[in-house]
């Protein structure tokens, strides 16, 4: 689902950054939501469509952003944000082969933290970043 509104709003006003994530839903369902969101000039999020799927896997993901695609349409210069997540990265390979996809560097410190225990690391990747 995305509001008209904010994808008229995101086409003219905001840089082609689209940062997606999605969250399991603990509810009586079950199921992942999935997020695209942008960034205004206030460094607010600024939503641009959601969606309800079954799991977070690669058909799940690439349902996702192909309706994402289907409603923003073709952007040149498209770059998209997220937290490393194999199914991500194919969906967008797929689905918008000719945007940038990189991974959101927060989270790449915090799976360093986590996997190699080494937060001098991650503070010397924050500051490269």
């Amino acid at each position: 689902m995305s509001l008209d509104a904010s994808l008229r709003g995101f086409r003219r006003c905001l840089h082609p950054v689209i940062v997606v994530d999605g969250t399991h839903l603990k509810v009586r369902f079950g199921g992942t939501m999935f997020v695209a969101t942008a960034q205004d000039g206030n460094e607010q999020t600024y939503p641009i469509a959601f969606g309800y799927g079954d799991s977070k896997n690669n058909l799940s993901w690439e349902w996702f952003l192909d309706c994402l695609k289907g409603a923003i349409g073709h952007i040149d210069d498209l770059v998209f944000i997220y937290s490393y997540h194999a199914s991500i990265e194919a969906g967008i390979s797929k689905v918008f082969h000719y945007a940038t996809h990189t991974i959101c560097c927060w989270h790449f410190s915090e799976n360093i933290k986590e996997l190699y225990h080494r937060k001098d690391v991650a503070a010397i990747m924050d500051k490269a970043a």
